[in-house]
């Protein structure tokens, strides 16, 4: 697509039913970026880490029970390496559990004309009933783009320190690609 016009250059079947994967986790930022611009977080706010959270699959940031990273440290986590955990913290400390969270995501993809998509986890693991269309993912980057202009330098981040650790981003395309500046990768 045009990215200024949303106008449509090429496509292959644009409505076709795909399992999101870690695309998910650009809707995850969106309503984390929502939660910043609304100042009902702040970029040092902090995120704790509940047993489920902690307990998530690979990829993850691999912060402990009870423990917490800023608002800054988990927009990175998302962005740069794809965090699962992260995304699970994040969508506790939005919205009290996974569960409403996929709500408010399911929500936020109708305002944004998303019709065929449903989120049933804010992270992208597998579901077979976490869905979405190439068009529905294509309206959502246009989103983090123009409605959250301010935040989109994450995507196109290399590389970020965490704590002693340099975690760097599963995001072949930004590491390969000269111009390329995001926005996120999955995998199924």
């Amino acid at each position: 697509i045009d990215a200024l016009s949303g106008r449509v250059l090429l496509s292959e079947n644009p409505d076709q039913q795909v399992h999101p994967a870690s695309l998910t986790k650009m809707m995850t930022l969106y309503l984390l970026f929502d939660a910043v611009q609304r100042r009902r977080l702040k970029m040092g706010s902090r995120i704790r880490f509940s047993r489920n959270a902690a307990r998530q699959p690979p990829s993850k940031l691999g912060v402990r029970y009870k423990k917490s990273i800023t608002v800054k440290t988990a927009i990175l986590a998302l962005a740069v390496k794809s965090a699962n955990d992260v995304a699970v913290a994040v969508a506790e400390r939005l919205a009290g559990s996974e569960k409403k969270f996929a709500a408010r995501m399911n929500a936020k993809a109708r305002a944004l004309g998303m019709s065929r998509t449903t989120f049933v986890n804010a992270s992208g693991l597998h579901d077979p009933l976490q869905i979405s269309t190439p068009r529905d993912l294509a309206r959502l980057s246009r989103g983090l783009l123009y409605k959250h202009k301010r935040y989109y330098k994450y995507f196109k981040v290399k590389r970020f320190k965490h704590g002693r650790r340099t975690d760097r981003t599963h995001n072949r395309f930004i590491a390969l690609f000269d111009g390329a500046d995001g926005i996120k990768t999955g995998y199924v």
